[in-house]
């Protein structure tokens, strides 16, 4: 599977895009020619070969869409493998976008209607929304661990040799 991390990186959660716009924009942000194959790593190798279609359930204009998507594959003529394109805002093998998840996690956090009623505007079941809330609060704790480890102390705090508002 080939990963288009372009642009939910840039975004910011008071304004998250829809998901169908980031997939449509997949067509501008993959090079073919340049791309390299995520089995073998050979650049250069790798022609469209075939397509799929899948569901991808977004939030957009405020509601759920759910929506019909055709999903690009290509074929590497080093290796012969296949893999399909998918850029950052899709959650491989699942239907729920990153967006929709990142909304409904937002709504969570901030707490201004019950689990109950969060997860019927939402068309989830309680179970699915606590599962999100672990994977992503699992996902932050082992980021602020690697954090630690690599640079020694917390990114809230100073490096060991600077002192707070010396320079």
């Amino acid at each position: 599977m080939i990963r288009l991390f372009t642009i939910l990186h840039k975004t910011n959660l008071n304004e998250l895009p829809d998901a169908l716009s980031i997939f449509k924009a997949i067509d501008k942000s993959f090079h073919i020619h340049s791309a390299h194959c995520p089995n073998c790593k050979t650049k250069g190798r790798l022609a469209f070969h075939d397509e799929y279609s899948r569901n991808l359930v977004a939030y957009e204009n405020k509601g759920v869409q759910e929506n019909l998507i055709t999903v690009g594959r290509v074929i590497c003529s080093a290796c012969e493998e296949t893999s399909a394109i998918l850029p950052d805002a899709i959650v491989p093998y699942k239907s729920y976008s990153i967006i929709f998840i990142l909304h409904v996690l937002k709504a969570y956090f901030f707490r201004k209607e019950t689990v109950a009623a969060l997860c019927e505007r939402f068309g989830i079941a309680v179970s699915t929304l606590y599962a999100w809330k672990k994977r992503y609060l699992s996902c932050f704790t082992d980021l602020l661990h690697c954090f630690f480890q690599r640079l020694g102390f917390s990114f809230l705090q100073y490096a060991h040799t600077t002192q707070f508002g010396s320079s």
